[in-house]
């Protein structure tokens, strides 16, 4: 062996390969008051994880190449482990997905329901456009947005409150909300012949959508 080589005896040792997480938030640029790149890479380093894929809903969004280009200079720079970044779809910016270095990024982020950072698009002609406009994998974020506002009018009413409790959470985005959201994405998918990963599916239910 090299003189500079390293010997480790791990006999009587579990070998493992380093952990992919496909969905982090590092929340670096503009959120940096919760987390940032270099204290979530440590983290995910001291979790045995050693590659990433970081999620768009920073600030600004990773919704333009600029955006993109940036976050992608500061992992560089910061970033302890392999790194790859989602972009983020917006109602408009499908016409960017041509730019996009397929070796770079990882897919392509879509907010079905709205969630931390208003990047929702939930509008069927809007999202075939952006299904049909690359061959990178789409990341979805499926809750039906009519649903959820359906249901945060119906409980503001039954307990006559204006800021409903957190607890109603799971009411107001419901199974169904879920479920209809996830199957409408899968269609649409389906459709137009692309790559499809539900993100935090919720239920049992979902799960039949894609067996």
């Amino acid at each position: 062996l090299f003189s500079c080589c390293e010997i480790i005896d791990a006999e009587g040792c579990w070998l493992l390969p380093g952990i992919i997480d496909d969905h982090v938030h590092f929340r670096d640029p503009g959120l940096t008051h919760k987390a940032d790149i270099s204290s979530e890479s440590k983290a995910a380093v001291a979790g045995g994880v050693t590659s990433v894929m970081d999620m768009p809903n920073t600030y600004p969004q990773t919704v333009t190449i600029d955006a993109l280009n940036k976050k992608f200079d500061e992992m560089s720079k910061k970033s302890l482990i392999n790194y790859s970044c989602y972009f983020g779809a917006t109602n408009e910016n499908y016409v960017d997905f041509k730019y996009l270095n397929e070796h770079r990024v990882c897919g392509i982020k879509v907010f079905m329901g709205a969630s931390t950072g208003n990047m929702l698009v939930d509008k069927i002609e809007n999202l075939r456009h952006i299904l049909g406009e690359t061959d990178l994998l789409i990341a979805v974020h499926c809750k039906d947005q009519a649903i959820i506002e359906t249901n945060i009018e119906k409980y503001k009413e039954e307990i006559t409150c204006e800021d409903l409790p957190v607890t109603y959470h799971p009411y107001i985005r419901s199974a169904e909300a879920c479920y209809e959201s996830s199957r409408l994405a899968v269609r649409l998918a389906n459709e137009n012949g692309v790559r499809l990963h539900l993100l935090h599916i919720t239920t049992a239910k979902e799960l039949e959508i894609v067996n």
